[in-house]
């Protein structure tokens, strides 16, 4: 029996003995895969590719939803709900006055924050929020393409939920400069052609997707936000999309050389997408900026060198719009400015999760 019994131990040694033999191969058989995995050439895909599996699902820049953005009302009045609030701006600018409960997240962390820290599907709404609405509006953009379908951005960012920001915000990034002076001759669109090229080292397209967001936002405002002077100082060097509806185009005008787009309808690989080009930079601009910025953050993931002008034509003719729109989403003005208090916390209560829930918002052109 006591024979039997050391048999028996010798054999289940000699079991985890082979089992352990086993677990170390395949473990340095998998060091050795991703060893590859690391060094292997960067794949390439075709835009094409990747606007096809976005068109497929939910298709959001081309939704009524887009832009997807909130109001500074909403979300006081909801504050008590069940709402996310990320502040994407500088650590100083947060400190010195914020909304109560947010949370102070770089835009170059931004992505991370949502995969390994952020429960992101366990709030109705996710704000987020920057200074004057740029910045939080290409996040959203990515952000929506990645299937957060509950993330916004605040309507002129900060701006618009305290007087004192907008003071040294929105109130600073409007002007008139070119009222009565826009082109008013109709431009066509070139004929349709090729998509960009994209390298990356991931294989789905969600998995591309998420891959190219990082690096996005992992980059400074300045590769996808230019200045509208950017366009009128250095003619024909912006392939420039006036994203307006059509009737608007003549009337006030638009910058120069500028080609119409409808919003929602002309970015679609069966309407105009293929008519942009792939070898030169493309300008973007709508009334704020708020609704480009979402374009622009779709156009870079499919591979164009897209940016979109700051603030819209709300940079070069705030008056004529204040004096035509009837959207006020359309123009920056005093009806927008609350006056909404303002934390200095440096981290939020442990038990205050203030939220929000939006069905629907409609915003941009």
């Amino acid at each position: 029996m006591k024979m039997q019994n050391n048999k028996t131990v010798r054999r289940i040694k000699s079991h985890w003995l082979l089992l352990l033999l086993v677990g170390f191969a395949l473990l340095s058989g998998c060091s050795q895969q991703n060893d590859k995995h690391v060094q292997s050439p960067l794949n390439t895909i075709s835009g094409a590719d990747l606007a096809a599996y976005f068109e497929q699902h939910s298709n959001y820049i081309n939704s009524p939803i887009a832009p997807a953005i909130i109001n500074a009302a909403d979300v006081y009045s909801n504050r008590t709900h069940n709402i996310k609030v990320i502040d994407l701006r500088p650590e100083i600018e947060f400190e010195s006055g914020h909304i109560e409960g947010a949370v102070n997240i770089p835009t170059k962390d931004l992505m991370s924050y949502f995969r390994n820290t952020l429960d992101a599907m366990a709030f109705d709404t996710i704000v987020l929020v920057c200074a004057r609405g740029q910045t939080a509006g290409f996040a959203t953009g990515l952000l929506r393409l990645l299937g957060y379908d509950n993330t916004f951005s605040l309507r002129f960012g900060m701006s618009s939920w305290n007087k004192a920001i907008a003071e040294t915000g929105w109130d600073k990034s409007v002007g008139n400069e070119l009222v009565g002076k826009l082109e008013t001759e109709s431009h066509p669109k070139p004929p349709k052609g090729s998509y960009p090229e994209i390298k990356t080292t991931a294989l789905m397209p969600l998995e591309i997707a998420f891959e190219r967001a990082d690096t996005l936002l992992s980059k400074p405002s300045k590769t996808y936000l230019i200045d509208y002077k950017a366009i009128t100082e250095n003619p024909g060097k912006y392939f420039v999309i006036n994203y307006w509806p059509e009737d608007k185009y003549l009337n006030p005008g638009h910058l120069p050389g500028a080609i119409q787009y409808t919003p929602k309808k002309a970015l679609l690989t069966t309407t105009d997408l293929s008519t942009l080009p792939t070898d030169q930079p493309i300008a973007v601009y709508c009334f704020t900026g708020q609704h480009s910025t979402t374009v622009v953050a779709y156009l870079k993931m499919l591979g164009y060198d897209a940016y979109s002008v700051k603030f819209g034509s709300n940079a070069f003719i705030n008056e004529t719009l204040k004096q035509t729109e009837k959207k006020a989403g359309h123009y920056w003005s005093d009806i927008h400015k609350n006056n909404l208090p303002l934390s200095t916390a440096v981290k939020p209560a442990a038990d205050d999760t203030p939220v929000v829930e939006i069905k629907s918002v409609q915003g941009g052109c």
